[in-house]
């Protein structure tokens, strides 16, 4: 469309003006000769096809919008040229260079103007100054029947320089207002284009934003509706052009509704609060939201929205606080740990010695072995906790995630707290995925997580898969994800955010400190942990960690099963 457009100067919301003008001149014109002029069948004719030429032109003008550039030049140097040639009958049939009908040309010059800008005007002005001057200068009286001739411009006492200075003055005006209407229509051009490059470099800005952005009336009339708007909101975006915001919102922007008429009635800005709505697909969000008032002379003329989902943020914020909670609970477990350890030692220690000197029997005996069972058991809690505590900082280096995979597979297939009667099944695009950290800490975030799969599948039909890739999604560039599921019961929703919090356990002889390692394992290395869900896979950990850059390129792998 802006190529179509390249050439004109008038937009077509301001074309009705120009068009209404154009058309009520040429008419006033006409009907006055057709009053005023002695009938004859040339000039009835001549006014005929003047009028008729200038309604084509017009019905061209505001056909600009459908039709091409190519075609709109040559309609309009046609028309335009045609419209010359017959100013120029009209006028040296009527009068020569004392004629009424010189205001034609005016006309003609001005319209090619605003079409062709400055270079057309001052080309038409010299067409229709050769078409005007030149049967005078030649005298052509014979051809042109109402062309005064010299011999009677001396009859009325008009002397052939005061007839010249006439065509010179006509001459000179034709020029004026080719260059005046040009220049301005020049102008007009350049001020119009650069007004639209900047209007459409804001709208492109306005439309990249992340952030949702509305422009309300104070008659809550939307103005302005970004597409973010649509997305982060639920509607869609190009209905709401002229619609007020009940009748573009839904039920579940409520909250928003009101903010939006509390900041109107109340004229009060808000600059940053969060209100909660429910999106069609998504269901419940959290929304940050800033209100800015519209004032002129202080009265409000609207509102200015500015928001966004705050859902990641929530969710990021929820894992710094996370993550803050296993720092502080491991230095504590550490100073705990230690303190503990060492007296534990010495009572099962103690309670050995006594259970074989003793000789013991019975009741006794039971109480004995009892205290050195529940010592091993805490003995194996303290061991997690230090463990929990320790991971302070990781080692450095590359690690290939698919040998550690192979490794940890390799160790189930032989331990016996996973049974062997569970498949493992292992997809990997590539026979080396390299990620940043130590081989040991990698080793325990797998293991953990194959060892917490395998306690939850049904062991006569229990799958769990693992597969590693690199991200190809923009927001995850240079991480790579390893996705560990099962085809267990699943975790309900209100247990998913206390998995890994430390000590909580559904399982009876638990520790709960499994998964807290691996969330703390993986934050320090600078990745982080998500539960996700499958129709085939209920339960889906799935973890990012950083990518560290591959130095050997690989075949693309099959799927490899494996069972444990």
């Amino acid at each position: 469309m802006s190529n179509v457009r390249e050439f004109q100067v008038i937009p077509l919301s301001r074309r009705r003006w120009f068009v209404a003008l154009r058309l009520a001149i040429p008419a006033l014109l006409i009907g006055s000769g057709i009053v005023f002029l002695r009938p004859t069948t040339f000039n009835d004719a001549i006014l005929f096809l003047y009028g008729l030429f200038s309604l084509i032109l017009l019905v061209c003008l505001l056909l600009f919008r459908r039709l091409s550039e190519s075609i709109i030049r040559s309609a309009l140097i046609v028309l335009i040229s045609g419209e010359l040639i017959i100013e120029g009958l009209l006028v040296n049939h009527v009068g020569g260079n004392f004629s009424p009908f010189v205001i034609f040309f005016i006309i003609t010059i001005v319209t090619a103007s605003l079409m062709f800008r400055l270079i057309g005007s001052i080309v038409v002005a010299t067409m229709a100054g050769l078409l005007y001057s030149l049967p005078i200068f030649l005298d052509l009286s014979a051809l042109y029947e109402g062309l005064i001739e010299p011999t009677r411009l001396a009859g009325m006492g008009i002397s052939s320089d005061e007839a010249f200075y006439t065509v010179f003055l006509h001459l000179c005006l034709f020029y004026f207002c080719a260059f005046i209407s040009g220049y301005l229509a020049e102008n007009l051009f350049w001020a119009s284009r650069e007004l639209k490059k900047i209007r459409f470099e804001t709208n492109e800005i306005l439309e990249q934003m992340h952030s949702g952005l509305m422009t309300i009336d104070s008659n809550g009339r939307i103005v302005y509706f970004n597409r973010a708007a649509g997305e982060i909101l639920g509607v869609d975006h190009r209905l709401a052009q002229d619609r007020t915001i009940h009748q573009l919102f839904h039920s579940g922007l409520q909250n928003f509704i009101e903010r939006i008429e509390s900041a109107l009635s109340s004229r009060r800005s808000e600059l940053r609060s969060e209100i909660n709505i429910n999106h069609p697909e998504k269901g419940e969000l959290p929304l940050g939201i800033s209100l800015s008032v519209l004032s002129d002379d202080g009265r409000p003329r609207g509102i200015i929205a500015i928001f966004q989902d705050l859902t990641e943020a929530k969710k990021l914020e929820a894992r710094l606080r996370a993550s803050d909670r296993l720092a502080a609970i491991g230095r504590l477990a550490a100073g705990i740990a230690h303190e503990i350890r060492n007296p534990l030692a010495s009572i099962s220690g103690s309670v050995e010695v006594l259970k074989d000197d003793l000789r013991l029997q019975g009741d006794d005996l039971r109480l004995l072995d009892l205290i050195v069972k529940e010592s091993a058991r805490l003995n194996t809690i303290l061991t997690d906790f230090l463990n929990f505590a320790r991971v302070t900082r990781v080692s450095s280096g590359r690690c290939d995630l698919v040998s550690v995979i192979s490794e940890v597979i390799a160790l189930a297939s032989s331990h016996g707290q996973i049974s062997q009667s569970i498949h493992i099944l292992r997809y990997m695009r590539k026979s080396r995925i390299f990620v940043s950290g130590g081989d040991d800490q990698i080793k325990q975030i797998l293991w953990n997580l194959l060892l917490n799969a395998s306690q939850a599948v049904d062991e006569s039909v229990g799958i769990i898969k693992i597969s590693a890739d690199e991200c190809r999604d923009p927001g995850e560039a240079g991480m790579v994800r390893l996705i560990v599921a099962d085809n267990g019961p699943g975790i309900p929703e209100n247990l998913r955010e206390k998995i890994f919090e430390p000590f909580f356990s559904t399982k009876a002889d638990g520790t709960g400190l499994g998964l807290p390692i691996v969330a703390r394992i993986v934050d320090c290395l600078g990745g982080r942990i998500d539960i996700d869900s499958a129709p085939d896979w209920p339960t889906r950990f799935v973890v990012y960690l950083p990518a560290a850059q591959e130095k050997i390129p690989d075949p693309v792998g099959l799927p490899e099963t494996v069972s444990a």
